[in-house]
């Protein structure tokens, strides 16, 4: 690969993430080892059609749908999988996915044309409440879960079953480990040591590095990710949390009044939008914006972004593949909100559910059970093949080898069966520990509403208007492509077409669901 001299594309990642998105590739919290009551799959698995009195004789092909890019040797080590698959429960996965610059739009519509998909990756940040209403998952039994996902039921937290449920019922095998998703920022430390900028304390120093490599480094070409809300500097240093990450509705994370309203009326939300109008004028990213569907990992791994916003555990995968294909970039990560308050993610935070209209909804929970459970699947999925991608070090840690490059760690979305036997990279585990252990003893707190679910029922088509809003109206303020005081397209145009399309209505009916669960605290 080309060094930094020779780079003719090189450009600038977004200042935005948007938080639905950037919940996905969190990291788990430092310490939980590998479960000690695991049994071994190899030999559970042999008998499960025996103990659930399935009948496996025929051949599954489990279509699944996952997010994210494909990476480049997902087949090879898939076809590993499949092959101890089709060996335990004859079945074999077959998984299309739905890149993160279009997962948004083809994600719903999917369940509204009724495609035919039995596994699909679920999350409070990915539909999961909207689409369990419109009836577009399988509702899963207590004892349905129990016989032909025994391991997972018996593993799982009782909490992340209620977590789970909507109007009573389980729509999800959620995750099984605790994890954050507060986001974060990586940069090029070695671009900041040229200029002799200071290490980044704060929002002003982030905009300042990207300005001074936009001025400085005529070879990058300004360029950003898909993103809406910018967490960094929106939400987390105002402690909000959303309910609806979709919706412009949140509550503060320090008070347990539960109140929850629209940021876009706050004086907060009018500074916001004035920064990044005026920081967008610097050249920091580029006016096509909107458009652009850069993978931003991908393009800051191959160096043609100066900085990319994300959670710690992609971060953390990143820096550790960076570090082996090219150390002289020196990738560093700075937490910018770090004395803020903030939540632990709740365990549908991500998960896996099943297609109402899944004609192998047995094998597609005896599936689950092996992806979570079984030791070589799971470290398959997670980190690719042993010995060509990565090698284990000791029962709970790995070392990623060069080629996971072609298969990044936890890079293909096999947090839909986040379980405690997730492994910590050895070559970035002291940082991993560092950051989380910080945030468990300092800013981590809990709140009523952290696991609430809002059932949109009696609001679909408000709810429907105002992402409509928020994608016209909303977007080019995120991104600062349009003055806010312009009286065309300003930031009261966009508040005025949100009350057209019924956000105090949504407010108001979130309030009602939400103050009976705030009560019970």
């Amino acid at each position: 690969m080309a060094n930094t001299k020779k780079l003719a594309t090189l450009s600038l990642a977004s200042l935005f993430a948007m938080g639905t998105v950037l919940t996905a590739c969190s990291t788990k919290e430092a310490s939980p080892s590998p479960s000690t009551s695991v049994v071994p799959q190899a030999s559970a698995s042999a008998t499960a059609a025996a103990n659930t009195g399935i009948d496996t004789s025929k051949e599954v092909k489990l279509k699944t749908v996952l997010l994210g890019s494909k990476p480049k040797a997902f087949d090879e080590v898939y076809g590993e999988v499949n092959k101890l698959m089709k060996q335990k429960i004859n079945a074999t996965l077959d998984i299309s996915f739905l890149d993160w610059g279009e997962y948004q739009q083809k994600y719903p519509l999917m369940f509204a044309a009724n495609e035919d998909f039995d596994l699909v990756f679920s999350a409070t940040w990915s539909y999961y409440a909207q689409q369990a209403t419109k009836n577009g998952f399988m509702p899963l039994t207590e004892d349905l879960i129990k016989k032909f996902a025994p391991k997972t039921w018996a593993e799982e937290p009782k909490v992340a079953w209620e977590q789970a449920k909507i109007n009573g019922k389980i729509y999800m095998i959620p995750q099984n480990n605790f994890e954050y998703s507060y986001h974060m920022i990586g940069i090029r430390g070695d671009l900041r040591q040229k200029y002799n900028l200071p290490e980044l304390k704060t929002y002003d120093d982030y905009v300042n590095y990207l300005k001074v490599i936009s001025e400085k480094e005529k070879d990058f070409k300004p360029s950003i990710g898909v993103s809406e809300f910018n967490s960094v500097e929106l939400i987390q240093p105002n402690e909000w949390n959303f309910v609806v990450p979709q919706l412009p509705i949140v509550y503060k994370v320090t008070e347990a009044t539960g109140k929850l309203f629209s940021y876009v009326d706050t004086p907060e939300f009018a500074t916001f939008s004035k920064k990044m109008f005026d920081t967008q004028k610097t050249g920091a990213w580029s006016r096509d914006a909107i458009a652009n569907k850069v993978d931003k990992t991908q393009g800051f791994k191959d160096g043609k972004l100066a900085s990319v916003e994300w959670n710690l555990g992609t971060l953390l995968r990143t820096k550790s593949e960076m570090q082996t294909t090219h150390p002289d970039w020196k990738v560093e990560l700075y937490d910018l909100s770090a004395d803020k308050k903030r939540l632990s993610n709740p365990f549908i935070n991500n998960g896996m559910s099943i297609h109402a209209g899944s004609k192998n909804y047995e094998r597609a929970l005896m599936a689950i059970d092996l992806l979570r459970y079984d030791p070589e699947i799971h470290d398959l999925t997670n980190y690719g093949i042993k010995g060509k991608h990565y090698e284990p070090v000791g029962k709970d840690q790995f070392k990623p080898l060069p080629a996971s490059a072609d298969f990044p760690p936890s890079g293909t979305d096999p947090w839909g069966w986040n379980s405690l036997n997730e492994r910590l990279d050895s070559t970035v585990a002291e940082e991993t520990i560092k950051f989380t252990e910080n945030w468990k003893k300092t800013v981590t707190v809990n709140h009523p509403l952290e696991t609430f679910t809002f059932d949109d029922t009696k609001v679909k088509n408000e709810v429907a208007a105002v992402s409509n809003v928020m994608e016209t109206y909303g977007k080019p303020l995120f991104y600062g492509l349009v003055d806010p005081s312009d009286a065309g397209h300003g930031l009261q145009i966009f508040k005025d077409k949100l009350k057209q399309a019924g956000i105090d209505k949504i407010v108001a009916e979130m309030q009602s669901q939400a103050d009976p669960v705030i009560a019970k605290k």
